[in-house]
């Protein structure tokens, strides 16, 4: 008697901007997640740090959306930067030579797979945010006094 070997069914997330103009869906295998505090992404995401997967570009597909975005490259630079034209959310971008894709972790609308997780460019990370982890936790916005 013949087995036959079916291969796993591949789990796609989806993801999207703020206002819904932008949306897309990326197999749910990411290689990479960093967590970049360089000056460039702190500027870029105006936060303590950038939070990008890294995904190979056959995984990913636009559903709708891609003539809303606006890409802005960093002179000299290899850091760019893909926004949704109606809202400023940061949609995903191809690196360099194309063969990933870039996701800002937040503009994913379901928990991702992550291989592996790297904070990156730490030295330049501000002093405000090295030690969130002791900072208290609010579900909500905290009472006040």
């Amino acid at each position: 008697m013949m087995h036959i070997q079916r291969s796993p069914t591949i789990q796609k997330i989806k993801g999207g901007c703020l206002c819904g103009a932008v949306s897309f869906e990326v197999v749910n295998a990411f290689e990479k997640l960093f967590l970049c505090s360089c000056d460039q992404c702190r500027q870029i995401t105006g936060s303590a740090f950038a939070s990008n997967l890294f995904v190979g570009i056959e995984g990913f597909d636009w559903l709708g959306g891609a003539g809303d975005i606006i890409n802005y490259q960093v002179p000299e630079r290899e850091i760019s930067k893909s926004f949704c034209r109606v809202c400023g959310s940061g949609v995903p971008w191809a690196n360099g030579n194309g063969t990933k894709m870039i996701i800002p972790a937040g503009s994913l609308s379901e928990p991702a797979n992550v291989v592996e997780r790297f904070r990156i460019f730490a030295s330049e990370q501000p002093a405000w945010a090295s030690d969130l982890e002791q900072v208290a936790a609010h579900a909500e916005f905290p009472e006040s006094p």
